[in-house]
């Protein structure tokens, strides 16, 4: 396999972010603060020549990465539903419906802001686990496997994929809880992934990776949503 550095971003924000807003699945759209956001990380990976992108086929994701894109201009963005957020199992504060449709993956969950009862009363219709580390690991094998039939170049090839901040949180704790995964010197797991936060793994040809850049935000300017409730451990 070529050796390659795979650039993970968050996407930007949501009112669902910003209200503390479990969205899931739901299909929510970026606010005007998501678009600026979009734009500062796309400034910032304006020059990394990537050869593939990927992003999850949710709106929000969607636009992020078209608007990374936009700097490269050769690169066909892929819509992949393997990269979608689920639900996580930790409630907090308040109750609220936010939209009446139920998706497989988040079950009745989905567009809550969970209480305690919410979450006692809904967990068997949610994504499990298991299931979901599955999906992210499997999405993440069959990336090396597309590597490894690249030609090697002088270079690394780079990678773009946008998803969400449960999706990435989850890849990487279960690649480097299953040793598939070594963390670089200076670089932290202890935070979450914000909005347009950056992720960055390389692979040196082998199966396994080195976490080079973890939920990295320093190129935004203005103060991220401190909190994500998709990933809530």
């Amino acid at each position: 396999m070529a050796p390659a550095v795979i650039y993970i971003v968050r996407h930007g924000e949501t009112n669902a972010n910003k209200g503390g807003i479990m969205q899931g699945q739901l299909d929510t759209i970026l606010n005007s603060n998501g678009l600026a956001q979009a734009e500062l990380v796309a400034n910032a990976l304006q020059n990394v020549k990537f050869d593939m992108a990927f992003c999850s086929d949710l709106s929000r994701a969607v636009k992020t990465a078209e608007i990374i894109i936009q700097y490269h201009p050769a690169v066909q963005l892929q819509k992949v539903e393997a990269l979608r957020e689920r639900v996580r199992e930790k409630p907090s504060r308040y109750l609220l419906y936010l939209h009446s449709s139920r998706q497989q993956h988040m079950g009745d969950l989905q567009g809550l802001i969970y209480t305690p009862e919410a979450m006692t009363m809904h967990k068997d219709t949610i994504e499990k686990t298991p299931d979901f580390q599955g999906r992210a690991v499997q999405w993440w094998n069959a990336l090396l496997q597309q590597l490894a039939s690249l030609p090697a170049q002088e270079q690394p090839h780079n990678v773009l994929v946008v998803s969400h901040g449960g999706w990435i949180q989850t890849l990487v704790h279960t690649l480097e809880g299953s040793r598939k995964l070594t963390v670089a010197k200076g670089v932290s797991m202890g935070m979450g992934c914000l909005n347009v936060s950056i992720t960055a793994i390389e692979t040196d040809g082998g199966r396994k990776g080195k976490l080079i850049r973890y939920g990295d935000v320093s190129h935004l300017i203005a103060k991220a949503v401190a909190s994500n409730v998709d990933e809530l451990p």
